[in-house]
Order: structure tokens, then C-alpha cells, then sequence
């Protein structure tokens, strides 16, 4: 009887080890802060005249670090109303790599908040948030930081 309640008793902690390694996958974080700076944008006023849903815009331009181009980035975005839009961006890193990021934007907002919903190379399987802060104006110039959650 014993002996059946310790082979029990181990199984049972076998089981419980090897359930929670197999289970959770270790997450890495990461925090990465990149400039986005438009060189190029473009925009299409669809019925009615002026800002209004359904209207199309984007940009292209530079990633930097540091006074450093790390990447590129392209965004285009679907206006959901005069004050907010659906879009999407892609980060296209000096390595080859590619991090892609959608969610809404509120244009008259200096700071907006995004989904990391997946990309290419080392960011294949990646999630995440990012934060964009407008550094102008224009917004031609924003302040990135993203927390790139890895598996």
C-alpha cells in the first residue's frame, strides 16, 4: 500500500513538472524606442469634402536610433470619422526583418497606442504594444517606443 501511494504520489509530481514546462513558453520582453520621420505621405478626401470616414492617408519615411536610419516604415491608414482611423504600419528593420503593428489612431491625440501583431525573421512570432508620440505639428516626426513580447 505504501509503495502505491509513493508511485502515486511521484507520478503525480511528474505530471505537475512536466504539465507546467510544457505549458508556458518563456515570454522575452524587450523595449525598443525608434523615431518614425515621414519623408513621403499622401492623402485621399473621399465624398464628403474634408476630413470624414472613409477617407484613405499614409506616409513612408525613416526608422532612427540615435541619429542612427535602423529601418524604414511605411503606414497607411482608413479614417473610421474626421477624428480617428484604422491603420497600419510595417517596420522594416536593416536587418531584413519586418514588425508589423495595427489599431486605431486618434488624430488629434499627441499620444496613441497600437498592437504589435506579429512580422518576419526574429519578430515571426512576436505580439506587443507600442506607443507613438507626436513630435510635431505635422506629425511627421513621432517617438516610438515598443515592448516587443517574444516567444
Amino acid at each position: 500500500m505504501r509503495r502505491a501511494v509513493a508511485l502515486a504520489v511521484a507520478a503525480v509530481g511528474l505530471l505537475a513538472l512536466t504539465g507546467a514546462s510544457a505549458s508556458g513558453a518563456a515570454v522575452h520582453r524587450q523595449v525598443r524606442y525608434v523615431r518614425m520621420r515621414a519623408t513621403d505621405g499622401w492623402y485621399v478626401d473621399n465624398n464628403a469634402s474634408g476630413p470624414s470616414g472613409g477617407d484613405l492617408f499614409g506616409s513612408t519615411g525613416d526608422l532612427t536610433h540615435n541619429s542612427h536610419t535602423v529601418g524604414t516604415f511605411s503606414g497607411a491608414c482608413t479614417a473610421s470619422s474626421a477624428e480617428q482611423a484604422q491603420c497600419d504600419l510595417t517596420f522594416l528593420w536593416n536587418s531584413g526583418d519586418r514588425l508589423q503593428l495595427a489599431g486605431e489612431i486618434r488624430v488629434q491625440e499627441v499620444t496613441n497606442h497600437v498592437s504589435i501583431v506579429g512580422g518576419t525573421g526574429r519578430y515571426k512570432r512576436d505580439r506587443g504594444d507600442a506607443t507613438l508620440t507626436r513630435l510635431d505639428n505635422q506629425g511627421s516626426v513621432q517617438r516610438v517606443r515598443l515592448r516587443i513580447l517574444s516567444r
